[in-house]
């Protein structure tokens, strides 16, 4: 018996420590799935109202609020816009779309494991694309390093942001180009058009070098092109593209909108701190700081992962040096200048997703947008592992990198995923509170914890606004319950409010019950006060 399964587990196993690495993925992307329908990031829980929209109604837009109209469409949360009373996603409408198709066809809980499910199938297309040229262990050990970098990793289970999902499309569609698996079969090149396009909706912020690569690859491998090829390519980019045309129309009223132009863009969750970074260049919006570029790379793109970043640099220096490198000039150089456009386009923009600017971690942004930049580098890591012929070293070289990864991705910092848990599982606990102190007409106004208590409750951001208090005496006249969340005020703070600038307005505010540093205070009219006594 024990001699039977020895041979079996010699005979697979590359299909078991595959079927491993996949398992321990998928865990690891499931951890923080909940029952009350929480998310970490405002992005999160606005793309999950969206897509459950779009599941019951067939758009993600959709009237909101009577009280949004009132107030000029000052009623929404944060990575969302309000138009005429409309609640619109504050960004791109592929991953909606996508996912509430699929959330309409099976159920609600399927949300939580698209993101890691294709991500598998990406990878398997990565091991097939690597095996092109790099066959063996190289490719596989590729597809494995991809989906444990801690980047992948991390964002897969934060997977309602669309920056995964942009990858694994691209991932997909390449592997049924270069490839070409369903051989002879049209539907293989009309898919890679109609997924490349739905990569354009899901990020349309990356066309520029995205339309840049499809025109290399089509000059790459242009004598592999027929006419009836050219012809299913062209068909799957012109079916993506009237989906992606026509549903711009329909939800931001023309075609070349997007969320972040077709209303107020959200700033509350970012501090653009680079001067004239939101300037008039188009090519790099965010202007050209190729210094705070450098900066944010060293600290971002080479930094974060070191340990990776230190074998990507051997691998490109191995590539380079081997004996058919001149096969490797072009991709080579495509890569690296793919790199040097999302650093220079990204990095110039000051991002400071946490409230400490200081603080450096996974969920800065700068990760999620340099994404293209880890997955090019993988097969280079890979080539420096398989290039370790003695075995004991490679496992533990292995083993070494896996347990980085995984203190990267759980462990190190506040925004490591177990911390999210626990900060997930405390604001369940808050917004089931919260929600009993409040009237389901209540109307919360917030600064960041609007992912809290929407969709159940409206709400308004942010509270040290001109707009914010001049809102409140016409909220209280239509008889709407008016609440406050957020930081606990200091006793001087909060007698200037009620004694001075609320008391001006007719308005006053007390404390209804405190959370952690945090508090929920009701506003009210001064004359319904029991007393009358103000």
């Amino acid at each position: 018996m024990i001699s039977a399964i020895v041979q079996f587990v010699r005979r697979y196993k590359t299909a078991l420590v595959m079927g491993g690495v996949v398992v321990l993925y998928l865990i690891g992307s499931l951890v923080l799935v909940n029952g009350s329908g929480l998310y970490i990031s405002p992005d999160e829980t606005a793309a999950a109202h969206f897509v459950h929209r779009v599941s019951k109604t067939g758009l993600p837009s959709g009237p909101y609020s009577e009280l949004a109209i009132l107030l000029e469409d000052r009623v929404y949360p944060r990575s969302m816009v309000s138009v005429n009373g409309e609640l619109l996603p504050g960004s791109f409408l592929g991953l909606p779309m996508l996912y509430g198709v699929v959330v309409a066809l099976v159920d609600s809980w399927v949300m939580w494991i698209l993101t890691p499910l294709l991500t598998v199938l990406a990878a398997f297309g990565l091991y097939r694309l690597v095996s092109r040229w790099r066959p063996g262990s190289v490719a596989l050990l590729s597809a494995g390093l991809f989906l444990l970098h801690p980047a992948v990793w991390y964002y897969s289970a934060r997977g309602l942001m669309h920056n995964v999902l942009f990858i694994d499309l691209l991932l997909i569609a390449l592997w049924l180009f270069v490839v070409r698996p369903m051989k002879g079969i049209l539907l293989n090149d009309i898919l890679v058009g109609l997924l490349v396009v739905l990569a354009v909706m899901t990020r349309t912020s990356e066309v520029m070098w995205l339309g840049a690569a499809v025109v290399v690859l089509c000059v790459a491998y242009w004598r592999s092109f027929s006419w009836q090829r050219v012809g299913s390519l062209l068909a799957g980019g012109i079916i993506g593209l009237m989906l992606l045309f026509g549903m711009n129309t329909l939800v931001f009223g023309w075609p070349l909108t997007t969320g972040y132009t077709v209303g107020q863009i959200d700033t509350q969750s970012l501090d653009l701190a680079a001067g004239d970074a939101l300037d008039a260049v188009e090519v790099l919006p965010f202007g050209f700081h190729p210094r705070n570029a450098w900066t944010h790379f060293l600290a971002y793109g080479a930094g974060m992962f070191w340990w990776l970043s230190l074998l990507a640099v051997i691998g490109l220096v191995l590539l380079v040096r081997s004996v058919s490198w001149k096969r490797w000039v072009a991709p080579v150089g495509v890569g690296l200048a793919l790199s040097v456009w999302l650093v220079l386009m990204y990095g110039s923009w000051e991002i400071h997703d946490n409230p400490d600017p200081t603080v450096i971690t996974m969920a800065n942004s700068y990760v999620r947008y340099w994404l293209p930049m880890y997955v090019l580098s993988i097969p280079l890591i890979a080539l420096v592992i398989s290039k370790v012929r003695v075995g004991w070293i490679r496992y533990v070289l292995m083993i070494g990198l896996l347990c980085l990864n995984v203190y990267a991705v759980f462990f190190q910092g506040q925004d490591g995923l177990l911390s999210v848990r626990e900060t997930l599982v405390r604001s369940e606990e808050i917004q089931l509170s919260v929600l009993a102190h409040v009237p389901g007409d209540g109307l919360v106004i917030v600064d960041r914890a609007d992912k809290l208590f929407f969709p159940w409750r409206e709400v308004m951001y942010p509270l040290r606004t001109d707009e914010t208090y001049d809102a409140m005496p016409v909220v209280i006249d239509q008889g709407v319950p008016l609440y406050y969340y957020g930081i606990t005020f200091p006793e001087e703070d909060f007698t200037y409010l009620h004694e001075s600038r609320l008391k001006r307005m007719g308005l006053g505010i007390e404390l209804v019950e405190t959370y952690d540093e945090e508090s929920l205070y009701r506003i009210f009219a001064r004359e319904t006060l029991l007393d009358g006594s103000e």
